[in-house]
């Protein structure tokens, strides 16, 4: 198996030194900030692409591929809305230097493996909060025991700062860096943890929002909403975001309103979500600006009006919230009532791409294989592609795939296309997972011959590789996709 895929708060993050994917393409591994997966509906395009498919904004029909659960679906800038009361707080801690060793990967001598689940803090509210001298952090959520992280000490709480004396201020660099050490060696890294041995992390943090840190309150709220180092609790974040939004936060005020919008984890009210979200908003919190268009856009709890929608939209869209932008192109491809015009989609995608977001993206990747509103291009689909991938855009990645195994804009390379899909398999893709259980006739045999290679390799599959999918097949698809 060439890389473990393990599910952090801010998305899925590699820990081996290898991917199984190539250098230059391998997805990057914590390009955006928590909160920012989304369940959409898909559907086809044209026969001769019937494997490349166009993100709908929810609500707009087609079957629900869920994503893993993360924050709400809501993206939220860093900080938000000036000064609040308390967030001049800060917790006490110090800095540790913590030898590492770097071991084998299970069952793949060449990859470097440390057995760590990670969360990338990008608002300097919280990281100031939290005592860190950085605005950015790794946290660490759990290790594996008997691994190398869990050997050097490393433990829920704590934030790895540095490795080897090189800065770490996200999820991405920590895996860049543990990409260039050889299984075998050693290292040292340095984190900062909270308090010391005898300081209980979630008890500290308790007392920091007592004290009124909205910082703190926040990521209270985060830690129960995704069930990190404590039990799930929905109503427990819901209270934490409410007593952020009480005190003044915009952040809070917008994720208490998008809860009580869902019900998630609180009684629905769509009177009072409108009401947080919209004094959010009036605040100047460009992601309320963002999540009031949606509200317009769907009809959630207000007349449907997609020219407010849209409006709102551009308004965010002018703060350079790239999610504004990818959602008025999908307003004008078609999917939130107003009259179609590709042109003007590709443009919008075009400024989120150019912003370097995923979503914009893997949507003008799209926009350039069908041929809408551009001249179909499958060497620049297979650009934007790429970049998306990088990013971690499971779209793009899927997409990419295609490209390979057709020689579409790209050299045919089934052994290539298999690498991207079986990411997106080990990413639980819904709609890759379905592709391969459902439409597998529609890739050619060399493809299917190497996606049981891979499937071998990562300890799934005991078949022979003759590229018929059959029940062996289908069943080291289950076994790698669904829940354990």
């Amino acid at each position: 198996m060439s890389g473990r895929c393990i599910r952090g708060l801010a998305g899925a993050v590699w820990l081996l030194s290898s991917t199984g994917l190539p250098a230059s393409a391998a997805p990057a591994l914590d390009a955006r900030a928590p909160g920012t997966s989304t369940t959409r509906g898909f559907i086809r395009v044209a026969d001769d692409d019937r494997d490349i498919i166009r993100l709908l904004p929810p609500g707009a029909g087609g079957s629900a591929v869920q994503q893993p659960p993360s924050q709400p679906d809501l993206p939220v800038p860093p900080s938000g809305g000036g000064a609040v009361p308390g967030d001049n707080l800060r917790l006490n801690g110090q800095s540790l230097q913590l030898p590492i060793a770097f071991q084998p990967a299970p069952g793949n001598a060449s990859a470097s493996y440390v057995g760590v689940r990670l969360d990338g803090v990008s608002d300097p509210a919280t990281s100031a909060a939290l005592g860190l001298s950085q605005e950015r952090g790794v946290f660490v959520v759990d290790t594996t025991p008997g691994a190398p992280a869990a050997e050097a000490g490393l433990r829920f709480g704590d934030f790895v700062t540095a490795l080897d004396g090189t800065p770490v201020t996200d999820t991405t660099a920590f895996v860049e860096a543990i990409k260039t050490r050889k299984p075998g060696s050693q290292g040292t890294l340095t984190v900062w943890r909270v308090g010391d041995d005898g300081t209980d992390y979630l008890q500290a943090l308790r007392q920091l929002a007592d004290r009124g840190s909205t910082p703190a309150m926040m990521f209270l709220a985060r830690l129960y909403t995704n069930g990190t180092g404590v039990t799930r609790d929905g109503a427990e974040a819901v209270s934490w975001y409410k007593k952020a939004a009480l005190a003044g936060s915009t952040n809070g005020m917008l994720l208490y309103g998008d809860a009580l919008a869902s019900g998630q984890g609180t009684a629905k009210d769509l009177n009072e979500a409108q009401r947080w979200i919209r004094k959010s908003a009036d605040a100047g919190n460009v992601a309320a600006v963002f999540r009031l268009g949606r509200m317009f856009r769907d009809g959630e709890g207000v007349t449907r009006d997609p020219l407010e929608a849209v409006n709102l939209f551009k308004k965010a869209a002018e703060s350079n919230y790239a999610p504004a932008m990818v959602a008025v192109g999908l307003m004008f491809e078609g999917g939130g009532g107003l009259e179609a015009d590709n042109f003007q989609a590709v443009q919008w995608y075009k400024k989120a791409a150019d912003a370097g977001d995923a979503e914009g993206m893997a949507a003008l990747g799209t926009m350039y294989s069908t041929g809408r509103g551009v001249e179909k291009n499958y060497a620049t689909a297979a650009a934007w592609y790429t970049e998306g991938a990088k990013r971690g855009q499971l779209l793009a990645v899927h997409n990419l795939a295609v490209l390979y195994d057709k020689g579409l804009g790209v050299p045919r390379d089934p052994q290539m296309a298999a690498s991207y899909v079986y990411h997106a398999l080990e990413m639980r893709y819904q709609f890759t997972y379905q592709q391969m259980m459902q439409n597998s006739r529609a890739w050619t045999r060399d493809f299917r011959k190497a996606l049981q290679q891979r499937l071998a390799q990562g300890g799934y599959y005991t078949g022979s590789f003759d590229g018929a999918f059959g029940r062996t097949t289908y069943d080291a698809l289950n076994a790698m996709v669904q829940p354990k």
